[in-house]
């Protein structure tokens, strides 16, 4: 059975601003911990620093970061304005108020496709081309034992809410479930069929979704290990998921141009089929990357066609 809760409130959205700021493919973005900032890497090679709350030109804070592949690693701390991307096989943090970076090496072989700042902002997790996923210890400043999670790219990590579990989508079409503390076993979903391109909790640290070449999104039940729903209606790779701050809507992103919202229930039953409840259209290229304000009335997109959308909500 195809399921579609149709939420009226949560279908008033449209696109305010179209930003042409990169003259190549925006790989991803990422929006603050207070809301304040949105961050942007591009095929351009740069990474460029807006004020969402003025309409201040953009600041780029680097114009070489040139890589053999395009470059999905960029989020920021969860307590600091501390902003880390990729860089082949080295991390940068920035310092997005003062300006002032500096260069981590985990001591990884190939380059990194994937960051996650765990949410206590002890942990910083880069996943790599050959599988293999690092760790620096923010605390102590300081690289901490890898370990080989996949045989293929790591293309998404996300620590759950409590920082107790680390996720991976691979491109062996796998998703890796990691316990931190050794207190619980790992685990390996598979459901997928094709590359999973990204990963991320549920506020509640519930529920996983998982997006896939396959066109399709998963919600994974974690507390059994077991696949939920599976969320259709994507005619192209889903490449990027966010969850609203309270966990009741999910954002997707896909190689189709479009955006779709999914409403959320705590009453969903195992082998449920979702169907979204909006689509976002205006962008001419894949979706890559989408991200959700903390304020949950901005959701912020970032294309192939060059251009950074955000969408807000309507009154």
């Amino acid at each position: 059975m195809i399921v579609n809760m149709l939420q009226p409130q949560l279908l008033n959205w449209e696109c305010r601003d179209t930003r042409s700021i990169h003259t190549d493919s925006v790989r991803v973005v990422a929006i603050s911990c207070d809301g304040k900032f949105l961050a942007s890497r591009s095929d351009d090679t740069t990474l460029q620093l807006y004020n969402l709350e003025t309409s201040s030109t953009p600041k780029i804070l680097a114009d070489h970061l040139e890589r053999e592949y395009p470059g999905y690693g960029l989020v920021f701390s969860p307590n600091s304005p501390i902003l880390a991307v990729e860089c082949d096989k080295n991390i940068q943090l920035w310092d997005v108020i003062t300006g002032q970076h500096r260069v981590l090496d985990l001591g990884l072989s190939v380059p990194i496709c994937s960051l996650a700042f765990s949410p206590n902002g002890k942990l910083l997790a880069a996943g790599s081309f050959d599988g293999i996923i690092g760790f620096w210890d923010l605390t102590r400043d300081q690289i901490l034992p890898a370990f080989k999670a996949h045989s293929f790219p790591i293309w998404s990590l996300a620590f759950s809410p409590d920082s107790l579990f680390l996720a991976s989508g691979s491109g062996d079409g796998t998703v890796g479930l990691w316990s931190l503390n050794g207190q619980h076993s790992n685990a390996l979903l598979v459901g997928h069929s094709f590359p999973v391109w990204s990963v991320v909790f549920s506020p509640d640290g519930l529920t996983l979704a998982t997006g896939s070449e396959d066109h399709t999104i998963k919600l994974w039940w974690l507390e059994i290990g077991q696949e939920l729903a599976t969320l259709i209606g994507h005619s192209g790779a889903v490449k990027s998921l966010a969850f609203s701050p309270e966990g009741k809507t999910l954002v997707s992103g896909s190689q189709d141009k479009t955006l779709r919202l999914w409403q959320i229930s705590p009453d969903l039953q195992v082998g449920t089929l979702l169907s979204s409840i909006h689509t976002l259209t205006g962008h001419e290229g894949s979706v890559e990357t989408v991200a959700y304000s903390p304020s949950e009335r901005l959701i912020v997109s970032g294309s192939t066609d060059g251009t950074i959308k955000l969408w807000r909500t309507v009154d």
